[in-house]
């Protein structure tokens, strides 16, 4: 488990000890590891053995899934380490898409080529990787994350049927609106760009979000609980809003970016039409 020191990370950690897994919770600073465990000894649960890797690093994944398969065969990776930001295609530096596409993507491929050949040996495993509805319809000013989401489930796709014959499944969980603390770790747009109006309309979208359809991270650790445990998992798991940006893709198609061009109150008329939701106002 990457990306446990918080969020959906810990909260999946919590949730699989509770159901008897030897669980490595992953954190790539010494300092979180000790969160993790205090939050274990707070929960009362057993099992979670904070563990410190960085998904970026190639060393630091292959010492410690090394370290972890030298015990015994890895039997569920769940790759939740993300970053996530806010900004315009034409305005983010490409050190951030850089930084985004090394933790989101590189480090989802560091951390799934670490555990594959215990898995294979064992002809058994489940990879469960965090998406986002994000991959579903991509906002305004969020490209670069989204991006990165998109490309967690091709690899997820490709992944799933490469390693079908081994008793390997994997899941792409698509998260919604979950309220987590990356919400706090992350800038807003900034205030100067030359996209005032997309601005506007992610601030007001993501702030109707956390105010009404946001769920607590123990629903994804749920989900992942269940997915883990099915005999035949989907590809696709969806928690929160993340069904609602389902079926408006289905429904409406490309439909959906032609409502960006409207005005504010018109957006809103045509976006409750198409979604069965009063958003925001």
């Amino acid at each position: 488990m990457t990306g446990a020191n918080s969020g959906i990370g810990l909260a999946t950690a919590l949730r699989l000890a509770g159901d008897g897994f030897e669980v490595f919770a992953g954190a790539r600073r010494p300092e979180a590891l000790e969160g993790i465990a205090e939050a274990a000894a707070a929960a009362g649960v057993e099992g979670v053995r904070p563990t410190l890797i960085d998904v970026v690093d190639d060393a630091s994944v292959a010492d410690a899934i090394g370290a972890i398969a030298a015990e015994g065969p890895v039997a569920v990776l769940v790759n939740n380490a993300g970053i996530t930001g806010a900004g315009s295609v034409e305005e983010t530096p490409l050190e951030q898409w850089r930084a985004m596409w090394e933790t989101n993507v590189a480090g989802v491929v560091r951390c799934t080529q670490a555990v594959l050949p215990s898995m294979r040996e064992a002809r058994a495993g489940r990879i469960v990787n965090i998406s986002s509805s994000s991959a579903i319809t991509s906002p305004p000013l969020m490209a670069p994350y989204a991006s990165t989401k998109s490309a967690v489930e091709a690899i997820s796709e490709s992944l799933q049927a490469e390693v079908a014959p081994f008793g390997i499944r994997v899941i792409a969980v698509r998260a919604g609106t979950i309220l987590t603390p990356i919400w706090g770790k992350s800038e807003a747009p900034p205030e100067g760009t030359a996209y005032p109006a997309a601005r506007d309309f992610l601030l007001k979208v993501l702030s109707h979000q956390l105010t009404t359809s946001g769920v607590a991270p123990e629903a994804v650790a749920d989900a992942i609980a269940e997915a883990v445990a099915a005999d035949a998992p989907p590809i696709r798991t969806m928690v929160g809003d993340a069904q609602v940006l389902h079926d408006l893709k289905e429904n409406h198609g490309d439909e959906l970016f032609e409502v960006y061009f409207l005005d504010d109150e018109a957006f809103r008329v045509r976006y409750a039409e198409m979604s069965g939701i009063a958003y925001w106002g």
